[in-house]
């Protein structure tokens, strides 16, 4: 039966994608550990796949940096620390303002100004509510954080970020993180009303101040 006018079908992942996607969040939950040694025939039994489609993600998430694979040694969950994690925080310091920007510029008005507001409200709901565990907290932050960026128009700058906001969530979920000054909380309600308000200049100079005060305590670290 076709689906009714202006409907949009989504499109069933592919093994493949599926397959990424499951790896990416048992990185990304510290399921799979930093430095954890990864065996394809044991994940494959596990979620009910074939190696084969695991030893290809492997591959796909080690051009990212997630993975490491070594000669004879196999593949494992790439460590990270301190140092790596405050590059990482400097780089989203300089790119994660600019795709605000753009993603707010291109839904400044019209129906896709509604639509984007939306997403960014009901991400704002999902941040804002209880959560069980470090994890799901740190899994609906970057939603959030995402949802803000997501109608940038640069797309490379785009996938870019979200391979940065990865790397920094891997750090979060370690535990391995410093204290910060500042109330997070308090920046995300700052940073949500300035994007409800259409208030870009306000909606950068926010995200910059929440970065900065995340790199100096993640740099404090590096510093012993």
């Amino acid at each position: 039966m076709p689906a009714p006018a202006g409907v949009a079908l989504e499109t069933p992942p592919t093994l493949a994608e599926w397959v990424d996607s499951r790896l990416r969040a048992a990185i990304l939950s510290g399921e799979l550990a930093a430095g954890e040694k990864l065996r394809s025939e044991h994940l494959a039994a596990e979620w009910g796949v074939s190696p084969t489609p695991l030893r290809e993600a492997f591959q796909r998430l080690a051009g990212e940096g997630m993975v490491v694979i070594e000669p004879q040694r196999g593949a494992r969950v790439a460590a990270i620390d301190a140092t790596e994690a405050a590059e990482y925080y400097e780089l989203r310091l300089l790119l994660d303002p600019r795709a605000l920007r753009s993603s707010m510029a291109a839904h400044a008005r019209g129906t896709s100004a509604a639509a984007f507001r939306d997403s960014v409200h009901a991400a704002y709901v999902l941040l804002t509510g209880r959560h069980r565990t470090v994890p799901a907290y740190l899994d609906v932050h970057r939603g959030f954080h995402l949802a803000l960026l997501a109608g940038c128009t640069n797309r490379q700058l785009y996938r870019t970020v979200v391979q940065l906001h990865d790397h920094t969530q891997r750090f979060q979920v370690s535990g391995a993180g410093a204290q910060r000054r500042g109330d997070p909380a308090a920046e995300h309600a700052e940073l949500y009303d300035a994007v409800m308000a259409g208030d870009a200049r306000r909606a950068a100079a926010t995200l910059t101040a929440h970065l900065q005060a995340t790199l100096d305590a993640v740099l404090a670290l590096t510093r012993g």
